[in-house]
């Protein structure tokens, strides 16, 4: 089969062949990576979770046995045992900085092949018609004239049938690391307002303090 596209497509055949074989192994191995370390976070256990989280006995604790890149940002953050808001903020920067570039890896190549396979089965179809002219120019022998249209066709078609599944995959994955961003933006807000309520509470004191003062 392999063998036919290429016979039929002409050399356009070879880097569209390498595209799809690079699509395929980005979607299994970034699938594989979603499997390990996706996990939708369930905000009230995490919670609870963060909350009886005991920096002493680090490996006695729930978050110790969750899965997923969220309870690893939060394990190594609470296990430094920060003693405040500020602490707690660069910690766990530091922590998603670290862990959440893992989901992302090779899906901006993903991206470029999905961007590029259109380009290439549209130079295949040039080469293609340019073969069938110049058949034409020289008395227009039917089957080469065939052989022309046929290599124009299939890289065309070569071409959108990697670029589709290439994007939707692309955006696919996207979106989950999105929904991820927004749901640890959601617990990073409750993880603090949890963690450092009185920290939070004095700081708005001091800060209507100061406003009724400049008043």
């Amino acid at each position: 089969m392999i063998t036919e596209f290429i016979e039929t497509a002409g050399v356009v055949a070879y880097p569209l062949l390498l595209a799809a074989f690079l699509m395929l192994f980005i979607v299994f191995e970034r699938s594989i990576v979603f499997i390990l370390n996706y996990r939708t976070i369930n905000k009230d256990k995490y919670l609870e979770a963060i909350s009886n989280f005991n920096s002493n006995n680090i490996e006695n604790n729930r978050l110790s046995d969750k899965k997923g890149i969220a309870a690893k940002i939060y394990y190594n953050t609470l296990k430094r045992n920060p003693q405040s808001r500020e602490e707690f903020k660069l910690y766990l920067d530091a922590e998603e900085v670290d862990q959440l570039p893992e989901l992302e890896k090779r899906l901006g190549f993903l991206n470029f092949i999905a961007q590029v396979a259109p380009t290439l089965g549209l130079l295949g179809t040039v080469s293609g018609m340019i073969k069938t002219f110049q058949v034409l120019g020289l008395g227009g022998n039917p089957e080469q004239m065939a052989l022309g249209i046929s290599e124009a066709l299939f890289t065309t078609a070569a071409g959108l049938i990697i670029s589709l599944p290439a994007a939707a995959f692309y955006h696919y994955f996207y979106a989950k690391i999105e929904k991820l961003h927004n749901q640890l933006n959601n617990l990073r807000l409750e993880s603090e307002s949890m963690l450092f309520k009185k920290e939070i509470e004095e700081t708005t004191k001091k800060g209507l303090k100061k406003n009724e003062l400049s008043a």
